[in-house]
């Protein structure tokens, strides 16, 4: 029998194992450092097996090394196959961005470009300007700026025209989105101090104006994103709160969101950055990754002086955006100026017909060669918005029910996500769900491959 110590000495050196055939796929994917990283901590972890089992084998070891290089390379930013049904998936990015934008991005920036200069006076110029030019046209704002996120946006309005005075927010909005953003938290750091008015359901013109002091600076409104207040609720309209201001007070709303399209669900309580503008709003801010179909960006519109203060202010340098985002906005922005909105990859997906649908799931069970019939089963399911979008609605979908003997609900949820790609699904009612509302005609090669590897495995 083999004693401890001698296993220990037969462990190769790292540099040998770095070395193996099966390494070199890994290297690529998650460079030299990370592997050699892996490799580390999985001899650490064969060694404390020996230590305490005094067996082992080096079969084990190249296992165990596998594992942690699986581990590592599944945090590398990738494409994930999105099955959940919800189309704005803050953990998956939100908005999609579409194939288009990429190649037209690769020609335009793949060298040198034009960011901060003008060239038709052939001098340096300001950053986003088109792009901010498209804001303002489209949603009748006299000017817009662009910053790296819309809490950005809240912060930077806050402390440059309500700090060392207090803004007036219903108790109503005092909203917290996802990752623990608070407004309350965000109002604290700028400088101002949150005067809080009316209760949770139930807030009037009147609470503003018992609220308003000589050190009053703002009155801010939050859009309730991400959920709905139903039953015996009141608010006053934005045309109410801007007959508030005066020389001395802005009327500020963030509209997270920031819907731009006027006709693409009748009856939508999801207004349009252009028809909350036009009620007598100061500034207004939204996200470029919700429901405008772009990525990452704060987005704040309104009167051209505020604009200017704010682009003069010392935070800009740190929460301006770079050359790829101000790209991705203006072709985004391009489509909806040119009424060319479900070209977007985002307006698509929201758009497309229940039949659509159907036929994924269809095509999906036959690439599976029939074999699949007992396994996968249509249901029909309800995808919702996400991000902060449309809280409370839910649009008719169609999803693949998987029922495979041996295999939990949790067993086919890890099976799936362990996948190359990704491929994130649901759990519900005890099932695995893969809904496909969220799934793209290039998903559909590799679910049906996927499903067929664990068919086999049967």
């Amino acid at each position: 029998m083999t004693d401890t110590n001698s296993l220990l000495r037969e462990i190769p050196q790292i540099e040998k194992l770095l070395n193996e055939d099966y390494i070199a796929p890994y290297l690529s994917i998650i460079g030299k450092s990370a592997c050699t990283e892996c490799i580390r901590t999985s001899v650490a972890k064969y060694r404390e097996h020996l230590k305490k089992t005094g067996k082992g084998e080096i079969n084990l070891l190249h296992n165990i090394i596998k594992q942690q290089l699986s581990i590592k390379s599944a945090t590398r930013l990738q494409r994930v196959i999105n099955g959940t049904g919800v189309i704005i998936h803050t953990n998956l990015g939100r908005a999609p961005l579409g194939e288009k934008i990429f190649e037209s991005l690769k020609e335009n920036l793949s060298g040198y470009c034009n960011l901060e200069f003008y060239i038709p006076e052939k001098k340096r110029g300001k950053r986003g300007g088109f792009a901010e030019e498209l804001i303002s046209s489209m949603t009748g704002a006299e000017d817009a700026l662009i910053v790296n996120n819309n809490a950005a946006s809240v912060f930077l309005i806050l402390n440059e025209f309500a700090k060392g005075g207090e803004t007036i927010v219903s108790r109503g909005e005092l909203i917290q989105i996802g990752g623990g953003f608070r407004i309350p938290d965000i109002m604290a750091q700028s400088g101002t101090t949150l005067v809080e008015v009316g209760t949770t359901n139930i807030t009037t013109v009147d609470d503003y104006k018992k609220g308003i002091t000589d050190k009053t600076k703002m009155i801010f409104s939050a859009h309730r994103s991400n959920f709905k207040l139903e039953g015996f609720t009141e608010n006053p309209s934005l045309v109410e709160l801007s007959g508030l201001k005066n020389e001395n007070i802005i009327f500020v709303r963030d509209m997270g969101s920031g819907n731009l399209v006027y006709d693409w669900m009748p009856g939508s309580f999801e207004q349009t950055v252009l028809s909350e503008i036009s009620q007598g709003l100061d500034l207004i801010c939204f996200s470029g990754d919700k429901l405008l179909g772009g990525c990452q960006a704060g987005i704040i519109a309104g009167k051209k002086e505020y604009i200017a203060r704010l682009r003069k202010n010392p935070l800009m340098r740190i929460l301006r955006v770079d050359k790829i985002t101000y790209y991705i906005l203006q072709e985004t922005l391009l489509n909806y100026v040119n009424s060319q909105y479900r070209n977007t990859e985002l307006w698509e997906v929201i758009t497309q017909s229940r039949e659509t649908i159907l036929k994924k799931a269809n095509k999906i069970i036959r690439l599976c060669n029939g074999n699949s019939s007992n396994a996968i089963e249509k249901i029909p399911t309800k995808a919702t918005y996400g991000g902060g979008s449309m809280p409370g609605i839910e649009i008719d979908s169609y999803g693949l029910k998987l029922k495979i003997p041996g295999y939990s609900p949790d067993d086919l949820y890890d099976y799936f996500l362990n996948n190359i790609p990704p491929i994130l699904g649901t759990i519900r009612e005890n099932s695995f769900v893969i809904d496909l509302f969220t799934i793209f005609d290039k998903d559909i090669k590799d679910i049906s491959k996927a499903i067929k590897e664990l068919l086999a495995k049967k």
